[in-house]
């Protein structure tokens, strides 16, 4: 009884403060007061009427997609090498693929402004990706390898004793038991990129400027509620993305016999 009530109170010690931004996005006011005075949709208007803003939405989302794959495809291949081989300095290779999770990001930002100003990766699209590719990948990678741990390998035996490719053993047999992980992990690599701002700050500029950096930028030289009303998209955009794998899961694990009922 104890433990669910302190469990309540953390929960909504952590949830409250951030669902505060979504009455004080539909102000009617220039600026924040709480409770909210009037009623108004007009900074969502705003928000949808300024093109530097929808500008940099649409970067982000691009840019989140592109991390989303590549780290993915890296951290999946990973993950095999780790839950499926055995080899010299294994516990190394792990520590390296969480390595970007453990470092102050900041350093991170230091490290890879100076690495690719010779090669003049910074101010490109290029450079985002690749960088918050970097960031997104140990959380692929913790994902799958822990959805891999779940799958019988030797099921992965019998096929390939029955004459199944490497390429065939992923595809018909392991990659049906870890969709939903994978699914998961693609949806935490693309919210990552999406949030990350500190990397973005050393390696954007004018012409790759994301919605973070909008929005920090917005906050330093002239706050309004429009601020709320991005962060409420990108708060119901995020509670939407966690819900999505839940759906799937129950969809992907309905027997043939109730989808030919439904049918």
């Amino acid at each position: 009884m104890w433990l669910a009530i302190i469990a309540i109170l953390v929960l909504l010690f952590i949830i409250v403060p951030i669902l505060v931004l979504i009455p004080l996005s539909f102000t009617s006011v220039n600026y924040f007061t709480f409770p909210p005075i009037g009623f108004s949709t007009k900074w969502y208007q705003d928000f949808l009427q300024n093109e530097e803003w929808i500008e940099c939405f649409f970067r982000s989302l691009g840019v989140a997609c592109l991390t989303a794959i590549f780290a993915v495809i890296i951290g999946t291949l990973a993950a095999m090498a780790v839950s499926r081989t055995d080899f010299k300095y294994k516990k190394a290779f792990m520590a390296l693929m969480v390595a970007p999770m453990v470092i102050p990001v900041v350093i991170i930002g230091i490290a890879l402004y100076n690495f690719y100003a010779p090669l003049r990766l910074n101010n490109t699209i290029t450079g985002l990706v690749l960088s918050h590719t970097l960031l997104a990948i140990p959380i692929v990678f913790i994902t799958l390898t822990a959805g891999l741990k779940g799958v019988d390998s030797n099921i992965e035996l019998a096929a390939a004793g029955l004459g199944s490719k490497p390429f065939g053993v992923f595809f018909k047999i392991i990659l049906p038991q870890i969709k939903t992980s994978m699914l998961s992990a693609c949806l935490f690599a693309f919210i990552t990129s999406l949030d990350e701002i500190t990397v973005t700050i050393f390696l954007s500029g004018t012409d790759t400027k994301t919605l973070p950096i909008a929005m920090w930028e917005s906050m330093r030289n002239n706050i309004t509620p429009t601020i709320a009303s991005v962060s409420t998209i990108l708060i119901f955009g995020t509670v939407l993305s966690f819900l999505l794998p839940e759906l799937l899961k129950k969809l992907f694990h309905k027997r043939p016999l109730d989808r030919i009922v439904e049918k």
